[in-house]
């Protein structure tokens, strides 16, 4: 069952670094952008999320700090891929994100919180992390590896704080309330960072709002599927598990557009789908 919960959360993750693209190129990557971007998109997750909980609302103390401290990762992450959207291209920030996103959660999950160490995970690892960097493409702008180092950090810390989140045994809300409570600061910080840029783009409208509202609910639902699957994962068979399957689908995904899989992106899927075979059943 967990398995099935993470599959789809990587469908919706295979499809959010389009509509953080379009909007970039669209908007660029001043600062005011990056945070019209951040408060319009959790806004939109804000809502998504009232709804599946059935718009109830919840608070503990605990829950608050740990949501204020994602909500800042959130906002550091969107500046960081922005920016490095405009520095590099998307397959080398595509590999930085997901290889933060994974190796980050998995190595905390073994060095404390106690995760057990398989052969599985570690073929997994190796094979996912090795069918990413087989996809990377030079192309750099002066000054990308400082951002796309961010979103190798950023990306992957926040992972952590959900799986602390997730192992923690103080009073909290339920999963769906905590992601609320994140959707919620996220935006409260973005309108108040937003005083204070000189540089402005003006007001954010049609095919913006589009991309704002797609990434927002699908990273917001997506998030929340991988905080339920903590109850029965470990976040270092998780994670890997995702990106692998990002990886697959954007692949499948990509063979009814106009840029068909090459050569390299057939070979990284079939490393990946090894990786996730070895996971599941070594």
């Amino acid at each position: 069952m967990y398995y099935g919960i993470i599959s789809i959360s990587a469908l919706l993750f295979s499809l959010v670094f389009v509509f953080s693209d379009k909007y970039r190129k669209k908007y660029g990557s001043s600062t005011d952008a990056v945070l019209k971007f951040t408060a319009g998109s959790h806004f939109a997750g804000f809502i998504a999320l009232l709804a599946i909980n059935k718009f109830r609302f919840e608070f503990t103390p605990f829950t608050s700090i740990v949501a204020f401290i994602a909500a800042f990762d959130v906002i550091l992450f969107n500046i960081f891929s922005l920016r490095a959207l405009g520095k590099t291209n998307l397959s080398k920030y595509s590999v930085f994100n997901m290889i933060g996103g994974m190796a980050l959660p998995f190595s905390a999950g073994i060095l404390f919180f106690k995760e057990q160490i398989t052969a599985g995970k570690i073929v997994c690892l190796v094979l996912v992390a090795a069918a990413l960097i087989f996809t990377v493409e030079k192309s750099d702008k002066k000054g990308g590896a400082f951002y796309y180092i961010g979103v190798f950090v950023t990306n992957g810390f926040y992972g952590v704080i959900n799986k602390y989140f997730s192992a923690s045994g103080f009073s909290k809300t339920s999963d769906a309330g905590y992601s609320i409570l994140i959707e919620g600061i996220t935006v409260l910080l973005c309108v108040i960072l937003m005083l204070f840029p000189k540089k402005r783009i003006g007001a954010v409208n049609g095919r913006g709002l589009f991309y704002m509202c797609g990434y927002g609910a699908m990273c917001a639902v997506g998030n929340l599927f991988l905080l339920i699957a903590l109850r029965g994962l470990p976040a270092s068979a998780q994670y890997p598990f995702v990106t692998g399957g990002v990886m697959i689908i954007s692949t499948i995904y990509s063979f009814f557009t106009e840029n068909k899989p090459g050569k390299k992106e057939i070979i990284s899927v079939l490393l990946a789908m090894f990786g996730i075979l070895a996971l599941v059943l070594l």
